[in-house]
């Protein structure tokens, strides 16, 4: 059996070159499990690596962000909710307005109608009593006399009949 036979460099190569494959596998291992309960629960006063401050740091930091962000939303969400209610007022405003426009168009139509008609109305008794005025009135015979006399003296006969029941 022959042996190969390996220069002491070459060995050192290796050996440097696993070294460097070891410790970063176990450097992986290591970020992945949470750090000792113990390191922060019983020695508060331990300062931290300042790796791990700065991790801590930017952790607090991030969570005060998330937190400005959500009410940052929150406040944007009523805000809208507040221009949503105001828009809604105005549109009720306008249609109210609208509303009250058109009920005061509607009775100015009814005057005018009702103006129209006076008019018409006075017209016409205008255009009757020219009319009359032109012809000649026929003089009241006796007839229409008569019968106005006896529907007179009917309604004093009805009033002495009540008095005496």
């Amino acid at each position: 059996m022959k042996m190969h036979s390996f220069n002491q460099s070459d060995l050192m190569e290796i050996d440097e070159k696993l070294r460097k494959q070891l410790l970063a596998e176990e450097f992986k291992l290591r970020s992945k499990q949470p750090p000792s309960w113990a390191k922060f629960k019983y020695r508060k006063f331990v300062r931290l690596p300042k790796e791990e401050r700065e991790k801590e740091k930017a952790r607090k930091e991030e969570e005060e962000k998330k937190q400005k962000e959500i009410e940052e939303k929150q406040r944007l969400k009523k805000m809208k909710i507040v221009e949503k209610k105001l828009r809604e007022k105005e549109r009720e405003k306008k249609k109210k307005a609208k509303l009250r426009e058109q009920e005061k168009k509607a009775k100015k139509a009814i005057k005018e109608k009702i103006k129209k008609d006076k008019k018409a109305k006075t017209q016409k008794k205008k255009s009757r009593l020219l009319k009359k005025a032109k012809s000649p009135k026929p003089k009241n015979t006796k007839k229409g006399k008569a019968k106005k006399k006896t529907k007179i003296q009917s309604k004093k006969k009805s009033a002495k009949t009540k008095k005496r029941k």
